[in-house]
């Protein structure tokens, strides 16, 4: 293991770091972070995989065998990253190293991450270390969006029986953001409303869609929102309305449609969530008919174990590198972990550096976190692959 270490190579994290930053990746646009990867990964030998899973949008992946048959671990991040936005006090597509920060966009959510996991990979390359079974990255487009690349990648048997997954997302074990011992869920509804149209000095000949969209809007807390032990409650929040007139009428609308974002806890199904909108509806009387649908993104939650042999190897790897026991919390988000595990039963884990500005301008990461990340990622899968 010491000889393993000490290829680790903390100046070609901050490389690596730097170049994806200066490489836009925002959704949709992710093919060429995708290749640069893809470059990388082949110059440490490891067999290479582009599975497009629309036009310009490649899913990346590198595969190292080991000498025997075993486990099969992957390291996963998504590739793309959401706009640059306003108000940044450097190039967001040109990294800035400032008071031992990493400023940039995509520099903690997740390009930092990819760059340890890389580090990681390539030390192993280098060493010639032995292990059994497989150790993998994957990078996927889309997680910032509707997760089709996580789902194209299920689509794959043989991403479907990986043993286990370390996401390089920047849950740093602290008090900043804890491990997540589970997440919760989520819906999206998308409710459509049909009335009446009629003149609008007359609204009692016809039926107004955009108030009794606004009924039900009005009456979201109404919904029954399971309780569990550990997450608490999920929520319920509005995002988008729709309705009327174009361009001005005085018409009674007939037609409206809204989308309310529902977090869900473990106990609450996405069949669940339909049945308990649609009985809130049944329950006010409206006159419009209501069709209650979801349209992706959707996810269901799911819990872990402090005692799942991944958790438990996470758990030393901290306590070795970083001198005290990482937090856990049970996490309000979604990662593709909510796919891999709480789709598809593969256990899960989240370990990166330190995040700061995740989806704001001068977005950031301390560097002081990107050795001790790309250590963890190492004695992680040595401890797992043998």
């Amino acid at each position: 293991m010491i000889d393993l270490l000490k290829k680790l190579d903390d100046s070609y994290t901050i490389q690596l770091s730097e170049e994806m930053i200066a490489i836009p990746s925002v959704t949709g646009d992710e093919e060429a972070l995708a290749l640069y990867i893809k470059d990388k990964l082949e110059s440490y030998g490891m067999e290479i995989e582009l599975n497009y899973v629309s036009p310009g949008r490649p899913n990346v992946h590198g595969v190292l065998k080991g000498s025997k048959p075993g486990k099969r671990l992957d390291y996963n991040a998504h590739t793309d990253t959401v706009p640059a936005g306003d108000d940044w006090l450097t190039d967001p597509f040109k990294a800035v190293i400032k008071d031992g920060k990493l400023y940039g966009r995509g520099a903690c959510d997740m390009k930092t991450g990819i760059a340890c996991s890389l580090n990681m990979l390539k030390a192993v390359a280098d060493s010639g270390v032995e292990f059994n079974g497989e150790l993998s990255f994957s990078g996927v487009v889309d997680q910032e969006a509707t997760d089709i690349g996580a789902w194209a990648m299920m689509e794959q048997e043989k991403w479907r029986s990986l043993d286990g997954v370390v996401l390089t997302y920047s849950y740093c074990g602290d008090e900043t953001k804890p491990i997540p011992l589970g997440l919760t869920g989520k819906v999206l509804y998308n409710i459509n409303v049909k009335g009446k149209a009629a003149h609008g000095f007359r609204p009692h000949l016809g039926v107004n869609a955009v108030e009794d969209a606004a009924r039900i809007i009005a009456n979201l807390d109404k919904l029954k929102l399971m309780e569990h032990p550990d997450f608490g409650t999920g929520t319920v929040c509005t995002l988008k309305t729709e309705g009327g007139y174009k361009k001005y009428s005085v018409v009674v609308p007939e037609s409206a449609r809204f989308e309310v974002n529902r977090l869900l806890v473990p106990g609450e199904t996405i069949q669940y969530t339909l049945d308990d909108m649609k009985r809130l509806v049944g329950s006010l009387g409206l006159k419009s008919e209501v069709d209650v649908g979801v349209k992706p993104p959707k996810y269901e939650p799911y819990t872990s174990s402090r005692n799942e042999p991944l958790m438990k190897m996470l758990h030393k790897a901290y306590e070795i590198v970083m001198g005290v026991e990482p937090l856990y919390e049970h996490a309000y988000g979604i990662t593709n972990a909510n796919i891999f595990q709480g789709e598809q039963g593969i256990p899960c884990i989240h370990i990166g550096p330190q995040r700061g500005g995740a989806h704001q301008p001068n977005e950031h990461v301390k560097l002081e976190w990107l050795p001790p990340v790309s250590e963890m990622y190492t004695r992680i899968a040595m401890a797992y692959l043998n």
